[in-house]
């Protein structure tokens, strides 16, 4: 028996990246699943999507902490730190089974620690490879990782120029979620809202220099509704919003007019591409959720209010070159006026970088990934 264990620490708004190759797995002879999670929310959520993805025999284990210790986790402001705790203690359980699949890079932290630790394979949670949203633009932890299964080949020539990892350790096996959402009915494009009017999807991410939502969040919104001529979906990366409490939550939901607003602090229709199949404008800074936009190549606007043009990341002047960028929030409406008829100049860049980033969209991905982690451990030298 093969027994594979998911770290999915990372939260549920990375489940979709993870849990349909823990499916995938689940339906091999001779081996057996088990997703770890943070919280009891985050394991009612894996249990609901694997029940969609007929993964009910992977098993959905808890990694409580002490009373003390969960309390402050219930606050919303410690996850980060908190996740370290979890796997700390719980490594003995995790380096427990023949391989452990991350969706993140905390998950590093169970290859340094004391002891033995079986092959730890990473499956980003989005496209970037070794970008990391705390600055830098390289997260060296990916080179404790034994094996990448990333999205297409941008990530893979990266993570290799990177010297994370070599040739040898990396798989390209398409984009996972856009898999796991296929078998699940879901790539469908609707309209958000009952009008004619174009759909702006403003995706801002938590970064501390690039997430543009405190400084033109409010006026973003302000300036769409004196325009009147745009449906506006606020969707913010899911961790800009996790600190806050219900109150503060339910006050940005409250903004929501169902004639052309809605705002959503981290619903799952955030997670699972409703908005960015939806919509017909992006409005961004620093999310690789774009790559996911650009499945259906659409009108892009970035906001770069350091005023550098990205560069000192890995992936953001390439993301920047898919669209108009405005540095000032008077000029976001002309630039999403004029939009749509400027899209024809950045279409052929769009169909290139989605090419690379994430290769044929239709790829089973999730059976990919499942038969390239069997075989890996099935190779003497991969499974050492």
């Amino acid at each position: 028996m093969v027994r594979i264990a998911f770290s999915l620490v990372g939260g549920a708004h990375q489940f979709l990246h993870g849990l349909p190759v823990a499916a995938a797995l689940s339906h091999r002879a001779g081996v057996e699943v088990a997703a770890f999670v943070a919280r009891r929310c985050d394991g009612r959520a894996a249990g609901e999507l694997l029940a969609q993805l007929d993964g009910q025999a992977v098993q959905v284990r808890e990694m409580p902490l002490p009373g003390w210790l969960e309390a402050l986790a219930a606050r919303g402001d410690a996850q980060s730190p908190l996740k370290v705790l979890r796997l700390a203690r719980w490594a003995g359980t995790l380096r427990g089974f023949d391989c452990i699949v991350a969706l993140e890079r905390t998950s590093a932290l169970l290859k340094q620690l004391p002891g033995r630790c079986p092959p730890l394979v990473q499956i980003p949670h989005g496209v970037g490879g070794a970008r990391r949203a705390g600055g830098g633009g390289v997260d060296r932890r990916l080179a404790l990782f034994d094996r990448a299964l990333v999205s297409g080949e941008a990530d893979r020539a990266s993570t290799v120029a990177l010297g994370l990892l070599n040739d040898a350790q990396i798989d390209v096996v398409g984009q996972v979620k856009l898999a796991g959402l296929r078998r699940l009915g879901r790539l469908e494009r609707h309209r958000l809202f009952a009008n004619q009017r174009p759909t702006v999807l403003y995706n801002p991410h938590f970064h501390a220099r690039r997430g543009t939502w405190k400084t033109y969040g409010r006026g973003l919104i302000e300036a769409l509704r004196r325009d009147g001529r745009f449906n506006l979906v606020v969707a913010p990366h899911v961790r800009l919003c996790e600190g806050m409490g219900e109150a503060e939550r339910a006050q940005l939901r409250g903004l929501s007019d169902p004639d052309w607003l809605l705002v959503d602090p981290g619903s799952q229709a955030s997670m699972d591409m409703t908005y960015t199949l939806g919509a017909d404008i992006y409005l961004g800074d620093f999310s690789s959720q774009l790559y996911e936009w650009l499945i259906y190549q659409r009108p892009c606007v970035f906001i770069d209010q350091v005023g550098d043009g990205g560069c000192d990341d890995t992936k953001l002047p390439e993301m920047w070159s898919t669209g108009e960028v405005v540095h000032r929030i008077e000029d976001l409406v002309p630039a999403l006026e004029r939009a749509s008829a400027r899209h024809g100049e950045f279409a052929p860049r769009q169909a290139e970088i989605v090419h690379h980033a994430v290769g044929d969209p239709n790829l089973p991905s999730d059976e990919i990934a499942a038969a390239r982690i069997l075989a890996m451990l099935e190779s003497p030298q991969d499974a050492a």
